[in-house]
């Protein structure tokens, strides 16, 4: 049995308005142009007076972002509290036989050399911080290369400072604009072709202001920062790197192998299958967690799942409310109770809610006045058919 023609239609620009809304509210919460400007004006200057200090070491050291910064998945934090800007301070000339605690004091003693940084500064356990206060802080951790990697990673210090640890901050950063440069594809449904037959193509280059993979990842480093925000809660929040990475990976594979009715359905099917891309093993009865690091060997995101069992299980709580919360939204009927939603999923200001609803306010004003039938004047006048995804042949990418 066909699903109504006109109620996948109005269920698509249902999907349109919701995808509309959030990327107008992450467009608020994204860190302006002016704090990423002024973020890398201050870590330039810091890299300057570390390449000047009298260690040959450090001389042919320099500092770059990683991370979310790095990305474009950056938020600003909720209830106006300092962002972070993770820097690596990568020391080429520094072997992999040295003492990480003493490269790590190379740079924490040339910036206490420096009487504003020494101020600013704070030790922690891998790295060094630096706090601009009321606007954000730079934890500056060391690296060296990683001779056994040929993909040009690096060694960092393990928390203990007592040995290297392999990763690869620009490996991964290029691997993650790869993916988010894949372009899905969406189905043009019968109601809206003339021909009345099932169509393909790219989505539309403008209904997001950002590669739709990176506004996922916002979503749900978002939605987490929620769920974690109570008092003892943010120690069991799911780590950024490994949202990030699942989030990355089920996309490319999503995109690959199916092909979409909208972006919101795309976004749902992302999270939803975001666990497949954990490796879980058993070892000594209990499981093992993986969550590689796909451009180095030897990394792995979830290592600190597999000493604290509850650290997985908050993963698997947390992922059931976000899809469950992604699914109640398109379901909400009503403007007003739309609004009170965002502002509860998300953290988000309710002037900041209003401004993203400015438009959906405007387009349904426009459909009473006009009479339009598709247009409706609720988000949820109908339930959502059947048009999620169809299947595509599968192939691989990036030569994995």
């Amino acid at each position: 049995m066909h699903a109504d023609p006109r109620l996948t239609e109005l269920t698509a620009h249902k999907h349109r308005l919701l995808v509309g809304t959030l990327d107008a509210l992450f467009a608020q919460i994204d860190l302006t142009d002016s704090q990423y400007e002024t973020a890398k004006e201050r870590y330039e200057a810091v890299s300057a007076w570390i390449a000047e200090g009298e260690s040959p070491f450090l001389k042919v050291a320099s500092l770059y972002a990683q991370g979310s910064i790095a990305v474009g998945t950056a938020n600003k934090p909720i209830g106006g509290a300092e962002f972070d800007v993770d820097l690596v301070c990568h020391m080429p000339s520094v072997g992999a036989g040295s003492n990480p605690a003493a490269v790590k004091d190379l740079i924490g003693d040339r910036l206490n050399a420096h009487a504003t940084y020494a101020s600013m500064l704070e030790e922690k356990q891998r790295c060094w911080r630096l706090c601009y206060a009321n606007e954000f802080h730079l934890d500056i951790t060391p690296s060296i290369p990683n001779p056994a990697c040929g993909n040009g990673g690096e060694l960092v210090p393990d928390s203990a400072l007592s040995a290297w640890k392999p990763t690869n901050p620009k490996g991964y950063a290029a691997r993650f604009e790869q993916y988010a440069a894949l372009r899905p594809k969406l189905t043009l449904r019968e109601a809206a072709i003339t021909a009345k037959r099932a169509e393909v193509e790219d989505f539309p280059e403008r209904e997001m202001r950002k590669p739709p993979l990176k506004r996922i990842v916002q979503i749900l480093k978002r939605h987490r920062d929620v769920s974690f925000a109570a008092p003892g809660r943010s120690a069991l929040a799911p780590i950024s790197i490994i949202l990030t990475t699942l989030a990355a990976r089920s996309y490319a594979d999503c995109i690959t192998r199916f092909i979409y009715a909208d972006t919101y359905e795309l976004i749902l099917d992302v999270v939803r299958r975001m666990p497949e891309f954990i490796v879980v093993d058993e070892r000594n009865g209990r499981p093992f967690y993986f969550i590689e690091n796909e451009t180095t060997a030897g990394e792995n995101f979830a290592d600190k799942w597999n000493l604290d069992p509850r650290l997985p299980r908050a993963f698997y709580g947390w992922h059931r409310d976000a899809i469950a919360m992604l699914e109640e939204l398109v379901a909400i009927e009503g403007k007003d109770r739309l609004g009170q939603a965002l502002q509860k999923s998300f953290g988000a200001s309710q002037e900041a809610v209003r401004g993203a609803m400015a438009p959906l306010t405007t387009a349904v004003g426009n459909a009473r006045a006009a009479g339009s039938l598709l247009v409706a004047p609720s988000l949820g006048l109908v339930t959502s058919p059947a048009v999620g995804r169809v299947n595509v042949r599968p192939h691989t990418f990036f030569g994995r």
